[in-house]
């Protein structure tokens, strides 16, 4: 992969993510699981081409690892879609609206095999792009909605212009 100064033509409302993020946060009893804090270092850089959107998180909810790997792009209806691949086992793919200062993600998930729920995460940027402020919602109905995480990033470095890996 090679950090990509420009996205492909339509992508560029994903372009603040780029970069390297330190995370942390709160998750709440819910089910997901207990309370726990949560800290990560995320990655976003793109595809060489500039087509995609690698993001990787690499953290723990409490003593428990998390990790993913989401590719980001366009999808069908001209939106944006994000499909990922979590270290449980799990996959998941997500709709995604991207704003001037805020990205909202949406879909469904179904925890420990329970009926699916409806989720959304909403990322507020601040702070000139260099922080953003989470909150991830859950909905059995989708009407309803209970914040079971809140989360903050900072944005450690841009991702160096050279090839990565190489």
């Amino acid at each position: 992969m090679h950090q990509q100064t420009r996205p492909a033509p339509g992508l560029e409302p994903l372009a603040p993510l780029v970069g390297k993020w330190h995370t942390e946060g709160q998750q709440l009893e819910g089910p997901l699981g207990p309370a726990s804090p949560f800290v990560a270092v995320e990655t976003f850089e793109w595809l060489d081409g500039g087509a995609f959107l690698v993001h990787r998180l690499d953290g723990r909810f409490g003593r428990q690892p998390a990790a993913c790997i989401e590719v980001i792009g366009k999808g069908q209806d001209g939106g944006f879609v994000a499909h990922t691949f979590y270290n449980d086992g799990n996959a998941n793919t997500w709709q995604i609206d991207a704003q001037e200062s805020q990205i909202k993600l949406s879909g469904k998930w179904a925890a420990g095999g329970a009926q699916p729920f409806h989720v959304r995460y909403t990322m507020t940027f601040t702070d000139i792009d260099n922080t953003l402020e989470g909150k991830w919602e859950q909905s059995r109905d989708g009407e309803t909605w209970k914040v079971f995480m809140e989360t903050r990033a900072t944005k450690a470095q841009p991702l160096p212009s050279a090839s990565i890996g190489t």
